[in-house]
C-alpha cells in the first residue's frame, strides 16, 4: 500500500491505491484444494473538498456499478427526525434543478442502466448499475442528484403519502412486525430500537425546512463516499469525478448515538396477527462490529442456520419437524448488534419450537462443534467474499460498507483473517458468553384466528423452567484440568503427551527416541549428529529446497536434534498450520532420504564446525575433561563426531543406523499448544500409526567408576588464558540426589554464587569462573570452569578445592539456602513459559521414564533438599583427594614472559 500525493488547486489531493493478493489462509502453495480469496485493485481518492473516491477496475464485463454512501442512517436520528434519512432516499429521485419529476431514472434507464436506493440504521446508499460506455451519465446523475434536488414542497407533500402507504404496508406484514418487535424489545435506549422509516406521525409532520436542515448537515462530502467499481479507466473517473464536487465545502458532521445497557434479564413479546403460521425470533445483544468475537459469532451463526446441513435445519426442521424455516444470522452494524434465530412453524407448534431452538444453544454451549462443522462454515464464509467479486454491484457494496460502516477498507482482509484462525472452542466461548438466557428477547408471533383456548400463552418463568429441563436433560460433562498433560498410546505402542494452551495460536511438537552418544561407536562417532542434520533435507517426496520454501512459507521451524541420550524432531508451527506441519515433521521422521549431495554438504559444514572448535579453548578443554571422566563410556566422544568417523559416513550407514533406532515402543511424541486434541490423535495415528515395529536393543556400556588416584589432563594452546576444570563423577537422572545437585550447582555458580564472589570479587583469579551438573541416564559430572591467566593456575585449582572443601565442612546458612532454593523455582517456572520447552520436557521425561510428575513436583523436591543433604552429597560425591582435572594452557614460554604483577581486568 502507497501513498501519493499531488497538488489540485493548491490543495492535498491524497490517494491511496492497494494491489495485494491476500491468501485466506496463508496456505503452503503445495495445498491447492483451499480456497484463496484475492483482493482486487482499488485506489481510494480523498478529494480536497472531503469527498472520498473509491475506484476498483473490473474488466470482466462491460457494466460499472456507481454507488453514494451517505454517512447517515436512522440511527442518527432524533426522535423528531424520526424517518427523515429515509424521506431524503426518495426525495433525491424527485427531481433537481436540471432533471424534473421522473427524469433521473428516465435518463439511467435510457442508456440500458438501473437505479435505486436503501436507507439502513447507518448509511443512505443511491446505486445504479449501467453499461460502461455511460458511466459518466451515471457519474453525472449521481453528483446531481446528491447535490442539488429541488424539494419542492409539493412532491415533499406527495412522498409523504407514498411512505405513509409504506409504512402501512409494513404494518401489514407480520414478518416486519415481528422484527420491529424484536428491535424494539432488544434495544430500549440505542435508536436501533426505531423503524428506519420512521412513524406515521413523524412523516406526516415533516416540513420542507425539516428535509433541507436535515441535508445541509448530513449531504456534505465529507459524509459521502462514491464508489465505482468495473469497466473503467480510474484516470478519467478522478478527471470527471473531481470537478462535479467542487463548488462544495467541507464541513464536519458529527455524530451522537445513545449507547445501549446490558441486559441482564429475560424479555419476551407477543403478537396476535392476521396470518396462517406462527412466528418466533430470538435475538441476543453482541457487540458491535470491531469487537474480537465478531468472527467466532459469524461462524456459530453459519454452522447453527445457514446450510440446509446446518444445526438448526437437520435437527429442528427435518428431524423432529417442529418448523417450516429455520434462520440463523449475526447482525453487525456499527454499533451494538443482534445474535437472531428463529423460524416459522405450524400453529401450535410454538412452545416445542422454542425448546428445540434453545436446545441446540444448549449443545453447542455444552459440546463444541466438529472440525468438520467449522471447516464447513468457514469455507461458506470465505465463498461469500468470491461470490461478491462476481458482479460489479456486489463488489461496489462491499467496498463501501467496508469505507462507510467499518470506516476501514482493510476491514475486509482482517475479517477473512481472523475467520481462518477460529476454532471450535472459540465458537463455544462466544455460545456461552453471549447466548445466555438472561440476555435473550424472545418475540412469538401467533394468529388470530386461533381459537382462544388454543392460543399461545407463555411467561418468561415458563421459559426459564423448560431452559432448566434442557440444562438438566444434558449430561454434565467430567471437568477436565487442561493445565495438565494428557498421556494415551497410539495403536503401535507410540506414546503421546499433550497439553492444550490456548493463550497464544502457536504449537510445539518434540518427538524423542533413544539415540545419541550411548549408542554410538568411535568409529560412527557423530553418526546421531549428522541424522538429525538430515532429516529436514529430503524425503521420499520432497527435497530439501521444496521443504525450505514450505517451512518458510508456514512462518514454521522443524529441525532434527541429536543428544548423549536420544535423537529425534522438532517442530513450531502457527496453529492454523498444525495439520500442515504434522504432515511435514512426520514424513521427515519417517521418510528421511539421506540423499548423498545433501550428505556431501552437511559433512563439508560439520567439517568445518569441529576445525573451528579446536579454535576455541572451551570447547578443547570440555573435549579434554569429557575423554577424562567418561573413559571408556560413550559419553566421552564429542557430540559431532570427529574428522575421521565423519568421514566415513554413508547414506547406506546412516539408513541402516536411523532403521535400528526407529522402533514404535522407543518412540515419544509431546505437543504443546493450541490445539484440538480428539483432531489431533486423529492425525497422529493417520501420520504415525503405521509405523512398523522394530526390536530395539539398548547398548551394553561400561560403568563409569570415579578415578581412585587424582587424573589430570592437559593440552597445549597458543592462548593467553589457561582453561581449568575440576570435576567428579556426579548421579544419574533418576536419583532423588539431582535435586541435591541442582541446589548445590546454584549456590556456587551464578553472579551471586560462592564461586564467582571469592574467585573472582574476592580474589581476582578469573573474568568467569562456573560450576555445572550433568545428571544422565548413566552417571554424570559435576565440575568447575575457569578460565585464568597461567601463573594463577595453582592458585586457581586451590580455590576451587577450598570452596568444594567448605560444602563437606560447613552446613549452608538457613538463608542462603532458601535464596537459592527460591531462584531455582522462580527459574523453573519462567523456562516453562514457552511451549517448546515444555513439550521438551515432557517428551524426554517419558523418553527416560522419569515420569511427567517429576516435572510438577520440581518444586517441592528442591524445597525438601537440606543444608545436611548437600554436605552428604558433598562429601560423597567429591573425592578431593582424587579429583579430574583438564588444563588448556599456553605453551612455556608464553607462561615465562607474563606479568605476575599485573593487575587482573576487572569489570
Amino acid at each position: 500500500m502507497r501513498t501519493v500525493t499531488q497538488r489540485t488547486r493548491q490543495q492535498p489531493l491524497r490517494i491511496t491505491c492497494h494491489n495485494s493478493t491476500y491468501r485466506s489462509p496463508r496456505r503452503p502453495f503445495w495445498k491447492h484444494y483451499k480456497l484463496n480469496v484475492s483482493w482486487s485493485l482499488w485506489m481510494k481518492i480523498e478529494c480536497p473538498h472531503g469527498l472520498t473516491l473509491l475506484i476498483e477496475p473490473s474488466h470482466a464485463a462491460p457494466v460499472v456499478a456507481i454507488q453514494a454512501w451517505v454517512g447517515v442512517g436512522s440511527a442518527d436520528e432524533t426522535e423528531s427526525e424520526a424517518g427523515l434519512a429515509h424521506f431524503h432516499e426518495h426525495m433525491l429521485f424527485k427531481g433537481t434543478e436540471k432533471r424534473g419529476v421522473g427524469e433521473i431514472a428516465k435518463d439511467v434507464e435510457g442508456v440500458g442502466g438501473h437505479i435505486n436506493a436503501w436507507t439502513s440504521y447507518d448509511e443512505t446508499v443511491y446505486h445504479l448499475t449501467l453499461p460502461s460506455a455511460h458511466w459518466e451519465t451515471g457519474v453525472e446523475i449521481l453528483a446531481d442528484v446528491l447535490q442539488h434536488s429541488s424539494f419542492a414542497a409539493e412532491e415533499i407533500e406527495k412522498e409523504a403519502e407514498v411512505i405513509l402507504e409504506e409504512i402501512k404496508r409494513a404494518e401489514d406484514q407480520p414478518s416486519q412486525q415481528l422484527s420491529q418487535k424484536t428491535f424494539s424489545l432488544a434495544f430500549e435506549t440505542h435508536p436501533y430500537k426505531n423503524p428506519i422509516i420512521g412513524t406515521r406521525e413523524t412523516v406526516a409532520g415533516f416540513t420542507r425546512d425539516d428535509l433541507l436542515r436535515f441535508y445541509k448537515k448530513w449531504y456534505t462530502p465529507d459524509n459521502i463516499t462514491l464508489v465505482i467499481v468495473g469497466d473503467i479507466d480510474p484516470e478519467a473517473v478522478q478527471a470527471k469525478v473531481l470537478p462535479l464536487f467542487e463548488g462544495n465545502q467541507n464541513a464536519k458532521t458529527q455524530r451522537h448515538r445513545t449507547q445501549e445497557g446490558p441486559q441482564t434479564d429475560l424479555r419476551l413479546g407477543h403478537i396476535v396477527e392476521d396470518t396462517q403460521e406462527s412466528l418466533l425470533h430470538i435475538a441476543y445483544p453482541i457487540p458491535a462490529l470491531h469487537h474480537p468475537d465478531l468472527y467466532a459469532l459469524e461462524m456459530l451463526s453459519v454452522l447453527l442456520g445457514q446450510l440446509e446441513s446446518s444445526r438448526l435445519d437437520m435437527v429442528v426442521r427435518r428431524q423432529k419437524q417442529l418448523v417450516n424455516s429455520v434462520f440463523c444470522y449475526a447482525y453487525t452494524p456499527r454499533d451494538q448488534g443482534l445474535f437472531m434465530l428463529g423460524g416459522s412453524m405450524p400453529p401450535g407448534h410454538e412452545r416445542q419450537a422454542l425448546a428445540a431452538l434453545l436446545e441446540e444453544l444448549e449443545h453447542i454451549q455444552h459440546t463444541p462443534p466438529s472440525r468438520q462443522e467449522v471447516e464447513k462454515a468457514r469455507m461458506i464464509i470465505k465463498s461469500d467474499a468470491i461470490y461478491n467479486k462476481e458482479t460489479v454491484q456486489g463488489r461496489a457494496r462491499a467496498l463501501g460498507f467496508y469505507e462507510v460502516v467499518a470506516e476501514d477498507l482493510s476491514f475486509e482482509e482482517r475479517f477473512y483473517y481472523h475467520i481462518e484462525r477460529v476454532k471450535p472452542r472459540d465458537i463455544q466461548r462466544v455460545a456461552q458468553q453471549y447466548l445466555q438466557l438472561a440476555h435473550a428477547n424472545i418475540v412469538f408471533l401467533t394468529p388470530s384466528q386461533q381459537p382462544k383456548e388454543e392460543r399461545l400463552r407463555i411467561t418468561e418463568d415458563d421459559i426459564r423452567t423448560i431452559h432448566k429441563q434442557l440444562q438438566d436433560a444434558i449430561p454434565p460433562q467430567a471437568e477436565e484440568d487442561t493445565h495438565q498433560p494428557y498421556q494415551t498410546t497410539l495403536s503401535n505402542g507410540i506414546r503421546v503427551i499433550l497439553k492444550e494452551n490456548t493463550h497464544a495460536s502457536l504449537v510445539s511438537i518434540r518427538t524423542a527416541m533413544y539415540g545419541g552418544l550411548r549408542y554410538e561407536t568411535p568409529e560412527n562417532n557423530g553418526i546421531n549428529h549428522m541424522i538429525s542434520r538430515l532429516l529436514t533435507k529430503g524425503t521420499a517426496s520432497m527435497d530439501a529446497e521444496t521443504f525450505s520454501l514450505v517451512t518458510d512459507e508456514m512462518a514454521a521451524t522443524i529441525g532434527g536434534y541429536s543428544g548423549r541420550n536420544s535423537l529425534g524432531l522438532s517442530g513450531d508451527f502457527l496453529s492454523q498450520y498444525l495439520d500442515e506441519g504434522l504432515a511435514l515433521l512426520a514424513d521427515c521422521h519417517l521418510n528421511p532420504l539421506f540423499d548423498e549431495e545433501e550428505l556431501e554438504r552437511e559433512r563439508y559444514f560439520v567439517l568445518e564446525e569441529i576445525r573451528a572448535q579446536e579454535a576455541q579453548i572451551s570447547d578443547v578443554v570440555f573435549r579434554l575433561f569429557q575423554e577424562a571422566i567418561f573413559a571408556q563410556h560413550p559419553y566421552r566422544m564429542p557430540m559431532q563426531g570427529t574428522p575421521e568417523s565423519v568421514k566415513s559416513l554413508t547414506p547406506a550407514s546412516l539408513k541402516a543406523f536411523y532403521d535400528q533406532l526407529c522402533a514404535p515402543e522407543g518412540l515419544v511424541i509431546s505437543v504443546v499448544g493450541d490445539f484440538e486434541r480428539e483432531h489431533l490423535l486423529t492425525q497422529l495415528e493417520e501420520h504415525f500409526g503405521n509405523m512398523p515395529s522394530r526390536t530395539l536393543t539398548p547398548p551394553t556400556l561400561p560403568e563409569a567408576t570415579p578415578t581412585k588416584t587424582p587424573k589430570t589432563v592437559t593440552s597445549v594452546k597458543d592462548r593467553m588464558q589457561s582453561h581449568i576444570i575440576y570435576g567428579f563423577l556426579g548421579t544419574t537422572m533418576y536419583d532423588k540426589d539431582r535435586y541435591v545437585f541442582e541446589v548445590l550447582n546454584a549456590l556456587l555458580s551464578g553472579q551471586g554464587g560462592r564461586l564467582f564472589i571469592h574467585l573472582r570479587d574476592e580474589v581476582p583469579l578469573a573474568y568467569s569462573v562456573s560450576s555445572f551438573s550433568l545428571e544422565l541416564i548413566e552417571r554424570g559430572y559435576f565440575a568447575v570452569h575457569i578460565g585464568t591467566s597461567p601463573h594463577k593456575q595453582p592458585q586457581a585449582i586451590d580455590a576451587i578445592h577450598t570452596q568444594l572443601a567448605r560444602l563437606q565442612d560447613e552446613p549452608i546458612p538457613t538463608e542462603e539456602g532458601a535464596r537459592i532454593k527460591r531462584f531455582l523455582i522462580g527459574s523453573h517456572a519462567i523456562s516453562r513459559q514457552r511451549n517448546a520447552s515444555q513439550a521438551f520436557a515432557f517428551v524426554l521425561h517419558e523418553l527416560y521414564g522419569q515420569g511427567l510428575d517429576a516435572i510438577e513436583q520440581y518444586p517441592t523436591y528442591i524445597s525438601e533438599v537440606t543444608a545436611q543433604d548437600i554436605q552428604r552429597v558433598a562429601k560423597q560425591y567429591f573425592d578431593l583427594q582424587n579429583p579430574t582435572i583438564a588444563i588448556v594452557h599456553p605453551p612455556e614460554d608464553t607462561t615465562s614472559k607474563e606479568h605476575t604483577d599485573e593487575p587482573e581486568h576487572q569489570e
